[in-house]
């Protein structure tokens, strides 16, 4: 049986307008980027795994720690533009993009989010979206907000507090996360679309894809997913790395590769 080669690729940039040199900031002695790397390197689901960046710095440090970058243009506005260049001579049938600010992400969870392309041709797409926990994250606009149908596409995602919660229900709430999968095919697709009047109003690239017609699969993961916004974070993720066990596991591993 044909298999279909993975490969992941973490886009990072200095210029972060909320966070400038956000990769490279150090979370318990390791730079960010090292982080998100080496928890990808932890699955079992990736055949390879690149930076993608148009910054040197980044790359520098990529491959002092012995890891592989790839240099792009530094005109790139999405994210998805630049994981198109970084993909245009590696061969691969699915490229996960994990976003670089998602430190605690679980490496077990890219299994879960290519599952859904692997069994089914027609899904060209897929985005992690976990269980928002925390009532102030319904009114931040950092933290993008998902609603989900019952089959599980996305049906659109917001800066805003969605769903309305008129009448008390059972009705979960969902944030997107900073990991999604595309087919090689459709993330060429993408990257060839136009701008969209919701996705500029929103500012939120996927939006694109929703009001294209075309789908987003949303993988459901039920503990809340942290990442890196603004400097006053990076203390966060440090507590944490040190007092949850299964990160404090985690952390461990990586600083053995």
């Amino acid at each position: 049986m044909f298999r279909k080669k993975i490969v992941a690729f973490i886009p990072a940039r200095m210029g972060a307008s909320r966070f400038p040199g956000k990769p490279l900031a150090k979370i318990l002695d390791i730079p960010m980027i090292e982080h998100v790397r080496r928890r990808v390197l932890l699955s079992n689901s990736i055949d390879d795994v690149y930076v993608a960046t148009c910054d040197t710095e980044i790359m520098d440090v990529v491959s002092q720690y012995g890891g592989k970058a790839i240099m792009t243009a530094n005109t790139h506005e999405r994210c998805t533009d630049r994981i198109k260049e970084a993909t245009r001579n590696i061969e691969l049938d699915i490229a996960v993009i994990v976003q670089g600010d998602e430190p605690l992400f679980s490496p077990d969870i890219i299994g879960r989010l290519i599952n859904p392309i692997l069994i089914n041709d027609s899904v060209p797409c897929t985005n992690l979206l976990s269980v928002i926990q925390d009532e102030n994250d319904l009114n931040n606009v950092d933290v993008v907000k998902a609603v989900i149908d019952q089959n599980g596409f996305i049906m659109y995602l917001s800066r805003s507090s969605i769903p309305h919660i008129r009448v008390h229900s059972m009705c979960p709430m969902y944030r997107q996360t900073g990991l999604s999968a595309f087919t090689k095919d459709f993330l060429k697709l993408y990257s060839c679309l136009p701008p969209t009047p919701l996705e500029m109003a929103e500012s939120i690239d996927f939006l694109r894809i929703l009001e294209h017609g075309h789908s987003i699969y949303g993988v459901i993961c039920e503990k809340a997913t942290i990442g890196v916004d603004r400097p006053g974070d990076v203390e966060k993720i440090e507590k944490i790395l040190c007092e949850d066990p299964i990160q404090r596991d985690y952390y461990k591993k990586i600083k053995k590769q």
